[in-house]
């Protein structure tokens, strides 16, 4: 196994999450406001929800995403442990699925479609790549997928917690 390829792999994952993040946090507010009532229609209980954000809340939350995925990458980049790494990474493409479904859905444009099919692409071939490469067997990819899955989806709703009440800091200091 190519050491490099491998390390440069892992390491592309917080650079794949952060351009996917940038177009929802450039897209996301003006795309909240231009279907505002279709969403509040639709689906009245996300938009309720979101359409509340502004784009300095949505990236602060996404920052705290990156620092924790920066994070996770390094450790496993020095202490060779993937476990955790792939489980996160394999908790991101569920993350990306769920933007596929939702585009179906919605059936136009939504803030992180177009950079979810590269994503997805990249997830693929780094989870192949890191599964051949390394010790792992199926079963630690299922167990640590399913871990890094809820570790996602618990800190995805500790960093939108963390992006409303920066919002209505913001907001309430603006009056």
């Amino acid at each position: 196994m190519d050491n490099m390829k491998f390390i440069s792999i892992i390491w592309l994952f917080p650079l794949v999450f952060m351009l996917h993040d940038f177009e929802e946090i450039i897209f996301i507010e003006w795309w909240g406001n231009k279907n505002k009532s279709v969403l509040l229609s639709r689906y009245p209980r996300v938009a309720n929800i979101y359409l509340k954000l502004n784009t300095a809340a949505i990236a602060l939350a996404v920052s705290e995403e990156f620092v924790i995925l920066s994070i996770i990458t390094l450790l496993s980049v020095i202490f060779k442990w993937y476990n955790l790494w792939l489980g996160v990474l394999v908790g991101f493409f569920i993350h990306l699925i769920v933007h596929l479904v939702q585009w179906i859905l919605y059936k136009k444009y939504i803030p992180a479609i177009a950079t979810t099919i590269p994503a997805m692409m990249y997830s693929i071939y780094a989870m192949y790549f890191i599964y051949s490469n390394s010790n792992m067997k199926a079963f630690t990819v299922v167990i640590w997928g399913s871990l890094g899955t809820i570790i996602i989806f618990i800190n995805l709703l500790l960093a939108h917690k963390l992006a409303r009440k920066f919002n209505k800091v913001i907001t309430d200091n603006t009056k």
